[in-house]
């Protein structure tokens, strides 16, 4: 490009030429008129500037395992935790065949903690009920999974036909 305009072509001649010899596509015709602006200017320096280009390949293997260690994970934080732009992290996750779902349904298991602390509740209501009675008001039930209702659920990645699992 630097020959071509130091022999006053047109930036639109630069790019018809350097794209019959290298082959079509090697250079978009807006990035010749780029250089020949640079040149115009009296900037003859043939390093691209600095952040210019693409950034390396994202790690696909690191990714999958990110995800699937932590599928709760947003595209957000991935594009933080492997330096590259959000966009491009959803792009890589489709082309790796990952899905996003709305994770709604979460499991529910009671540590002995858990358990101590119903015990303890459910005495203090027992005494409260002798006082004035209200337990006749509640209702109640043992159920293994818990509707976890909030505004702003998360998407989680998954592989197509794959159920997420619980976020709580």
């Amino acid at each position: 490009m630097l020959y071509h305009y130091e022999k006053r072509w047109k930036a639109a001649e630069s790019y018809r030429d350097l794209n019959e010899v290298f082959g079509e596509g090697i250079i978009s015709e807006r990035q010749v008129q780029r250089w020949f602006k640079k040149f115009k200017i009296g900037d003859t320096s043939l390093e691209d500037e600095e952040g210019r280009g693409r950034l390396l390949e994202i790690d696909d293997t690191a990714l999958l395992e990110a995800v699937e260690d932590d599928e709760s994970l947003t595209t957000r934080m991935l594009a933080e935790i492997f330096g590259f732009d959000h966009s491009t992290i959803v792009k890589r996750l489709k082309k790796l065949g990952k899905i996003w779902k709305l994770a709604g349904w979460v499991p529910h298991e009671l540590s002995e903690q858990n358990m101590a602390d119903r015990v303890r509740v459910f005495t203090q209501h027992l005494q409260r009920n002798e006082q004035t009675p209200f337990l006749q008001f509640l209702v109640t039930g043992d159920e293994m999974w818990l509707l976890f209702k909030n505004l702003k659920r998360k998407k989680v990645c998954v592989n197509p036909g794959q159920t997420p699992k619980g976020i709580p």
